[in-house]
Formats: C-alpha cells, sequence, structure tokens
C-alpha cells in the first residue's frame, strides 16, 4: 500500500513538472510572438516540412500515451518520465520550427501557423492533465481529447503554405461575411415592401438605399480586389508580402463597417448613428481601394473598375448626406 502510495506521489510530481512546462509554452504562443531572425533567404519548404514532421510525431505520442494508461497496470515512474520526455522533444521542435518563421515572410502567415500550433498544445496540454484521472468516464473523455490533437495536428497539413495563400484565404471569407449582410438586408427590404406593417417608415426607407448601395459598393471592391490579387499577387519579395499584410489589415476593417451600417438602419432609425457608420464604411472602402491602385497585384487595367467603385462610393454617400439633415 505504502508502494502504490509513494508511486502515486511520483507519477503526480512527474505530470506536474511536464504540465507547468505545457503552460509556460501556451503562455508565450498567446503573445503571438517569438524571436525574429529577420532570414528573407529562409526556406519555407524547409519549414513546412519539419512541421508536419514534428506534429505527426506528436500524434504517434498521444496515442502510445494515452494507450499505456487505457488498461492496468500503469506505467512506472520512469517509464512515464521517458514516454513524457519524447513527446517533449516533439512538441519542443514544433515550436522551434514555429519561431524560426521570420516576419519578413509574412504576419499573417506567422499568425495563421501560430493559431494552428497553439491548438495543438493546447489540445495536447488538456490530455496530459486527463492522464491523471482514474475510471471509465475519464478514459472515454480521455479518447474525444486525444481526438482533438490528432485533429489539430492533421490540420498543418492543409495550412497555407505562404503569405499569398493566407491572403487568398482571407479575402474569400470577408468577402462571403459582406455578402452575407448585403443579402441578409436586401431580404429585409423585399419582405417589407410585400408586408401590411411596415418595418421602415418613408422617410426611413429613403435613407435605405444609399446605405444599400455603399454596402453592395463595399461588398464589389473586395471581389475585384479579390480577383485582381488571384490573377496578379505574389509573395517573393519581402515588398510583396508586406503588401499582402497591408491588405489583409484593410480588408478586415470592412465587415465590421458594414454590419455596425446596417445594424444602425434598422428602426428605431437613429440619423446620427446612420451618419458615423456610413462614414466609417466611406472612409474604409475608399482607403482599401486607394492601397489597391498602388499595390502589386493591380495594373493601369485595373484603374477603370478601381475609378468605378470610388465614384460609386461618392455617388452614394452625396446621396446620403443630403437626407441626413432633413
Amino acid at each position: 500500500m505504502l508502494n502504490q502510495i509513494t508511486m502515486a506521489e511520483s507519477l503526480r510530481n512527474v505530470f506536474h513538472v511536464v504540465i507547468g512546462n505545457m503552460q509556460q509554452a501556451l503562455q508565450q504562443l498567446e503573445g503571438g510572438e517569438g524571436m525574429d531572425k529577420s532570414d528573407c533567404e529562409f526556406n519555407l519548404d524547409d519549414f513546412w516540412l519539419k512541421l508536419r514532421v514534428a506534429a505527426k510525431c506528436i500524434s504517434n505520442e498521444v496515442t502510445k500515451l494515452c494507450l499505456t494508461f487505457s488498461k492496468p497496470p500503469l506505467p512506472s515512474v520512469t517509464e512515464l518520465r521517458e514516454m513524457l520526455k519524447v513527446l517533449e522533444t516533439a512538441y519542443l521542435e514544433m515550436l522551434s520550427t514555429f519561431y524560426s518563421l521570420p516576419k519578413c515572410c509574412g504576419l499573417m502567415l506567422r499568425k495563421e501557423v501560430n493559431m494552428t500550433v497553439l491548438q495543438i498544445m493546447e489540445s495536447l496540454t488538456t490530455v496530459v492533465l486527463s492522464l491523471q484521472e482514474k475510471g471509465d468516464k475519464a478514459q472515454k473523455n480521455r479518447l474525444m481529447l486525444t481526438g482533438r490533437v490528432w485533429d489539430a495536428c492533421e490540420a498543418v497539413e492543409s495550412l497555407p503554405q505562404n503569405n499569398f495563400q493566407v491572403t487568398c484565404k482571407i479575402m474569400q471569407r470577408e468577402e462571403g461575411l459582406v455578402l452575407d449582410a448585403v443579402q441578409e438586408i436586401e431580404e429585409e427590404v423585399a419582405a417589407d415592401q410585400s408586408d401590411n406593417n411596415k418595418t421602415w417608415n418613408h422617410k426611413d426607407r429613403e435613407l435605405l438605399f444609399p446605405c444599400i448601395g455603399l454596402v453592395k459598393a463595399a461588398r464589389s471592391s473586395l471581389k475585384r480586389t479579390d480577383t485582381a490579387l488571384r490573377m496578379k499577387g505574389k509573395s517573393e519579395t519581402e515588398q510583396q508580402v508586406s503588401q499582402l499584410d497591408d491588405l489583409v489589415s484593410g480588408v478586415k476593417k470592412i465587415s465590421p463597417a458594414v454590419d455596425d451600417l446596417i445594424s444602425s438602419l434598422y428602426p428605431p432609425m437613429n440619423k446620427d448613428a446612420v451618419r458615423s457608420t456610413a462614414a466609417v464604411l466611406k472612409t474604409q472602402i475608399q482607403a482599401l481601394l486607394h492601397m489597391v491602385k498602388q499595390s502589386h497585384y493591380t495594373n493601369e487595367e485595373d484603374n477603370s473598375w478601381i475609378e468605378f467603385l470610388l465614384n460609386a462610393v461618392d455617388h452614394n454617400n452625396n446621396k446620403l448626406q443630403p437626407l441626413l439633415v432633413s
């Protein structure tokens, strides 16, 4: 009995040290930054190979650990320490690989990889914590948690491989969000026109259309930018990578601005709220289009649609302003 108690205490001590190290690694990851070597000769192919190998190793070692704890007898302190040491080596290799990724490869790429590595570490820490629990319920729960580690590790395989691919992914997502917002307000307006119980009065309805026009201009700006990006976008030079980071930063401001404007349109409509949210959206669209015009993924042939959309923004804003003071 005494030996069993001593062994249990020793196992807890081993877990305590390992979990403490993992939680410290998690805190650093949540900060989102690591050492930046600023090595623009960095080999991305080697980086992805190392990251995939580390993730696969983590997945395999977690499986071994959970199988070991699935039935008696429990591993000895020495056996557990050795298994956890192999697991620790695997996740430290993954972290080291992530921190080797320089910012000149793209802030968005670093962020994308950071989120995936963070998910692996979070799920991994949860599994290791669960190894201290006993009983059938704990075993079933551990199987589910192990599955989450597998899923997180497999996600490495589908990560965008460079800043260009990350930017395209984010562009598609943001355009989809704005399209959903456009469809939502148009459906509401269409339903209102055929409903005896009107949602908007006559004066408020006048405000709707230039605001919807602004929202449509936002959607068209994202769509045309996405098309130009996919045709001519690159991430081969530091300047190109930086422009893609800037694009994502600008694009991410559009959807929240669209949501704020649409929210202000619902009764009881507040003209001050409509004025301020419309002004923000107008400014964000204009800033995005001017930035796109100066980028490597557009040329003189793109100037026509950029100018058209800038004019569309001005046109809808000019229609809106008199209505806001009437």
